[in-house]
């Protein structure tokens, strides 16, 4: 199966870059096909999932969210999450924002996957970490940066509650999704 791109216009480009694509695939059922797309031009961000492991409580976090405010009232639990700096290593990454969002000094980071948050727009790599913190590893408040316009509160929520919240539609954000759907996987791995 071949591409070829017949153009790439940049239509907007400040924060969010926006390109406008004309691009000449081949199909599964026919000739190939013209067609002009919009891709959205993203960073790569990282997510971590932490369990408290003295608390039996996954580490979250809660913030405001505009695009949200489409289907609910704007406030989103997530798992935590952040831009990668240049030269910054993923996990590096996941270390320093679980440090600036919640607080936590974390030791270690499990690399589970990496995903796209959605395909059919946008770049965007979303790379997903695990790791387990403590009690004692809590260095900071966390609540984010205020240079950064972060301001997050920092929530200790039971595995099975979030759960919950994903069977009734009140947890949205996607790669918080993914997260707790995996951490579900491991677990049950570990009960065969």
């Amino acid at each position: 199966m071949n591409y070829e791109i017949h153009t790439k216009d940049r239509i907007f480009g400040e924060f969010f870059r926006v390109d406008r694509v004309e691009v000449t695939h081949d199909c599964f059922n026919g000739p190939p096909m013209k067609v002009r797309r919009y891709h959205l031009e993203r960073p790569e961000v990282v997510a971590v999932l932490l369990e408290n492991r003295d608390r039996g409580t996954c580490v979250m976090v809660e913030q405001f969210r505009y695009s949200s405010t489409k289907t609910g009232d704007g406030w989103t639990t997530e798992v935590i999450g952040g831009l990668i700096d240049p030269g910054e290593s993923p996990q590096d990454c996941g270390v320093r924002e679980s440090m600036e969002e919640t607080g936590y000094q974390v030791k270690e980071l499990q690399h589970w996957t990496s995903f796209y948050a959605s395909v059919g727009v946008s770049d965007e790599l979303i790379h997903l970490y695990y790791g387990e913190v403590g009690d004692a590893d809590k260095m900071e408040l966390g609540g984010g940066l205020a240079h950064e316009h972060e301001d997050l509160r920092v929530l200790e929520v039971p595995f099975t509650d979030l759960l919950d919240q994903i069977k009734q539609g009140k947890l949205t954000d996607s790669k918080s999704i993914v997260a707790l759907q995996w951490l579900a996987i491991k677990k049950l791995e570990g009960l065969k």
